[in-house]
């Protein structure tokens, strides 16, 4: 199985810009005074981090009651993604959910991949292909995420190399979410 993710992210990663240029995407920039619909994307590695993405909801619905959020949450651990396959805020999916030459297949993500979301948040540290498939594949009108140098698939990308963890980002999504001001 480990061979096959080795095929998939290398394969995968050739064809990505190639799949992504057909999602038609025209961007525009949204906040949290003018969005409707939320989707983040995040690499749950633990329980501390899944933790950390639904007290950012809450707090997304708390501040901003008429923003509908979706989560997808990638989990690469099988022990991990049973321990908290009962939280129904995510929907999780895993390398299992991509062909051998990394194309997406589970229907359920693909369709989250294919929304049109006013904003999408990237909630990650580090650079793991299934979310960078369907970041490129998402035709939200709005990506956000950290910035990645050489990758410029963010319509805002935030600096987290000082402190490059979850609530760092976290806070600064909101922080620029919050203050930046757009023409309504």
């Amino acid at each position: 199985m480990k061979d096959l993710n080795v095929i998939q992210k290398k394969l995968g990663s050739i064809l990505l810009p190639i799949r992504a240029k057909s999602n038609g995407r025209t961007p525009k920039v949204f906040t949290f005074a003018n969005a409707k619909t939320i989707g983040i994307l995040c690499n749950i590695e633990n329980e501390e981090t899944c933790r950390d993405i639904l007290e950012f909801t809450k707090l997304i619905a708390r501040m901003h009651p008429n923003i509908q959020v979706s989560i997808l949450g990638f989990v690469a651990d099988e022990e991990l993604g049973e321990r908290l396959s009962q939280q129904k805020e995510i929907q999780f999916f895993s390398a299992e959910d991509f062909s051998w030459s990394g194309k997406l297949v589970n229907d359920a993500v693909k369709q989250f991949a294919s929304h049109k979301f006013d904003i999408l948040l990237d909630i990650t540290t580090d650079t793991v292909y299934p979310i960078q498939y369907i970041v490129r594949a998402s035709n939200a009108s709005y990506k956000v995420g950290r910035f990645i140098e050489d990758d410029m698939q963010y319509d805002l990308m935030l600096d987290t190399k000082e402190e490059n963890t979850i609530p760092n980002l976290i806070t600064q999504i909101n922080v620029y979410l919050t203050k930046i001001k757009t023409k309504q």
